[in-house]
């Protein structure tokens, strides 16, 4: 558990690295920046920010709202910065995905053919739609932060995400043709 906190710390003192947010302004960035690789859940970014601050890696302004409740902005500080270009110089640890869809078919001889089908299927279909949602970041990209000196880089996860969808479109077809033969 705390190699996950101490991950959410990092995600959340980058998207701060972009500007002053709130809790709210975060998970909204991250749906669409970051959330084809990392997510966070408010459950987490809340928590994480009052840690960040007790270790004054962010500082938090609060700014009120006629009608509406408080509105709490965090900022990076320059020992929050320190520790992000810390970390970013780090090796990457790497990590072994758990995914629940080869798990069922690793174990699919307990079931027939047409579960198994049923769960590519619809696997097939979820990573067509998030090529679609990847597409769409990538044009927003272009037309929103065309001269960000950051754009290169979050083109690279894009690509990654791109290249992994694919990868995984291929796969279920194969595995399709495999079923078929099966069942």
């Amino acid at each position: 558990m705390a190699e996950r906190v101490s991950q959410s710390q990092f995600a959340v003192l980058g998207l701060l690295s972009l500007g002053p947010m709130s809790g709210y302004d975060l998970k909204q960035l991250s749906s669409w920046s970051v959330g084809h690789f990392w997510r966070e859940g408010y459950g987490q970014i809340y928590p994480t920010l009052r840690q960040l601050e007790k270790q004054r890696l962010v500082t938090k302004k609060t700014q009120r709202q006629k009608g509406k409740p408080d509105r709490n902005v965090y900022s990076l500080t320059p020992a929050g910065l320190e520790r992000l270009r810390q970390w970013l110089a780090s090796p990457a640890n790497p990590e072994v995905p758990r995914n629940e869809l080869l798990l069922k078919m690793f174990f699919g001889q307990w079931t027939p053919p047409a579960i198994s089908r049923s769960h590519i299927e619809e696997h097939r279909e979820r990573c067509r739609r998030e090529l679609a949602e990847l597409a769409a970041i990538q044009q927003r990209l272009a037309e929103e932060h065309a001269d960000d000196p950051g754009l290169p880089f979050w083109e690279m996860t894009l690509s990654y995400g791109e290249h992994m969808g694919k990868a995984q479109l291929a796969w279920c077809e194969e595995t399709l043709k495999k079923l078929k033969v099966k069942g």
